[in-house]
């Protein structure tokens, strides 16, 4: 189902469009993609040659991301990664910062300008960022900080304290497969990203009659702080009347 070509754009055309060496008579497109022949109709997938990735079925530049993190003025310098949580592909963000920043306040200045698919799950800051002997990035112990980040996540669980923290939970658990969830978890530390934020959600909206925006999720990204935003803007939210238990009765 591709194109032979580019509208009104021969130039581009040309530079995307290679002579096929299976066919002469045809083209083949310049994706990106590397890949080589192991066998005849067989192409082995060995990455991209250009920075693009892949993350949750879209095709992303992390480029894109990183200046707009560095629009912001606290922020020096940023590099976006690729990042492999529970066989998923998730992005990281590595700050390079002296200032303490608020990564809730980050990600909503995020979502003025990106799809919500392109919002890093996780944000790492740092005064310096690590280089090679060579003087070069890094970019293996950028990624090992990802693992040592995790221990910034509230480790002391905190268990639901009504009807409305307790559904919320029993979604995310569901959705994210983790069990238990505390309220004052972080969504995005605990494996969430913007395809199970989408089903999140709507999953709200189904189970419990509320609509919440994509863009709370940044300004609260945990049960506790989504609880709390829902009673005070929905004003069509009632707690359920608990149901009294039948009297039993005795034979006088």
């Amino acid at each position: 189902a591709l194109a032979s070509g580019y509208h009104n754009q021969p130039e581009m055309t040309q530079e995307k469009f290679k002579p096929s060496f299976l066919d002469e008579t045809k083209t083949l497109f310049r994706t990106g993609d590397l890949g080589k022949q192991t066998a005849p109709g067989i192409i082995e997938f060995m990455g991209r040659k250009d920075n693009q990735v892949k993350v949750n079925g879209y095709r992303i530049d992390p480029g894109e991301i990183e200046y707009q993190l560095t629009r912001y003025a606290p922020i020096e310098r940023a590099i976006v990664l690729p990042v492999q949580v529970n066989n998923q592909t998730q992005l990281s963000a590595y700050c390079q910062t002296d200032k303490t920043l608020e990564i809730a306040e980050i990600r909503e200045l995020l979502a003025k300008f990106l799809p919500v698919y392109m919002i890093p799950s996780y944000f790492i800051f740092l005064k310096q960022f690590p280089l090679t002997r060579h003087g070069k990035l890094d970019l293996h112990s950028l990624r090992e900080l990802r693992e040592t980040g995790k221990s910034l996540v509230n480790s002391n669980y905190v268990a639901p304290r009504n009807y409305l923290e307790s559904n919320l939970v029993s979604i995310w658990e569901k959705i994210l497969s983790k069990h238990p969830i505390g309220i004052f978890d972080n969504f995005f530390e605990i494996g969430g990203h913007s395809l199970l934020l989408s089903r999140v959600v709507t999953r709200v909206h189904k189970e419990l009659n509320v609509s919440v925006k994509l863009a709370d999720f940044f300004k609260v990204p945990t049960i506790a702080g989504l609880a709390t935003l829902i009673s005070q803007t929905q004003y069509n939210y009632r707690e359920p009347i608990p149901a009294i238990p039948p009297q039993k009765s005795y034979p006088m």
